[in-house]
């Protein structure tokens, strides 16, 4: 009769304790969390969470990373936002920040996310931090903000996708002269790099077809010795950009054969530069 009134109090006992139901409920909720049944392992977070702190107990910060994962992926994503913002209060953790931000970029969140990369200052963080801005400005086409993420990046090194997003802010901001020094330095470092060879000699290209034109149109306005002495002299100087272009197709055409933009930007360079055979040859090539 004594042990039956013992059992029959220990189970009055735990009937009447909430909190003695919660070590089930993480179990259930960590087995369907470790399945991938995230619907479940969220419902049971839910139940673990709302009953441990209405009854004064402390909920461990790895229930709270498994409830915000279970509802990143249930793409319950405001509430992922601030589950993961409150851990992040607490210890900003490299794996888990990364963690955050990548379920920010896969749902879009561009503006969270580069609120989210702004405010830390975890350095083992800088060199993703800074890439990830360039991109994310670049994304929504906020140049002044992108120039200005790597003005002040420091010892950061740009990865080379980041550096052509940079060029390209700047061609954006009409500093192309400055875009033009940033690729040509990223070219005596990465000679193979197709983006920035095939920027280069776009842009010399643009540049000396332009001044090209405009000195031809001034001359044909007022033809005489002066002015055609005037010309000459000029088009040394487009000649100069020409054969910048020029060069820099010849290496992107032996990387490419088969590319016939880079046959089409040779011949032309050709045709300027008065190398009529080789201007052939490339017409040749696009037949």
């Amino acid at each position: 009769m004594r042990k039956i009134l013992i059992i029959s109090l220990s189970a009055l006992l735990f009937a009447c304790n909430p909190l003695a139901k919660l070590p089930n409920l993480q179990t259930s909720a960590d087995e369907a969390f470790n399945n991938k049944d995230f619907q479940n392992s969220y419902t049971l977070y839910k139940q673990y969470i709302q009953l441990a702190t209405s009854n004064g107990a402390e909920v461990s910060d790895q229930i709270y990373h498994n409830l915000a994962k279970s509802s990143g992926k249930l793409s319950k994503i405001d509430e992922a936002i601030e589950i993961y913002s409150s851990l992040l209060k607490k210890n900003e953790d490299s794996a888990l920040f990364t963690e955050y931000a990548q379920l920010l970029q896969d749902n879009n969140r561009v503006k969270d996310e580069i609120d989210l990369w702004n405010k830390t200052e975890n350095e083992t963080l800088q060199s993703q931090k800074i890439d990830r801005l360039i991109s994310l400005y670049a994304k929504t086409e906020s140049y002044d903000a992108l120039i200005e993420v790597v003005s002040n990046k420091g010892e950061v090194k740009l990865s080379n996708e980041a550096t052509m997003l940079y060029i390209g802010a700047l061609e954006k901001s009409d500093n192309k002269v400055e875009a033009a020094k940033v690729c040509n330095q990223l070219v005596k470092e990465q000679a193979d790099y197709i983006p920035a060879l095939e920027w280069k000699g776009k842009y010399y290209y643009e540049k000396a077809e332009a001044r090209y034109k405009a000195e031809m149109a001034e001359y044909n306005k007022n033809k005489n010795a002066t002015t055609y002495a005037y010309l000459l002299r000029d088009l040394k100087k487009v000649s100069a950009d020409f054969r910048i272009a020029r060069d820099t197709f010849e290496t992107l055409h032996e990387m490419t054969p088969e590319d016939k933009s880079y046959i089409k930007y040779l011949k032309n360079c050709y045709l300027r530069l008065e190398q009529k055979a080789e201007a052939a040859k490339m017409d040749r090539l696009l037949k």
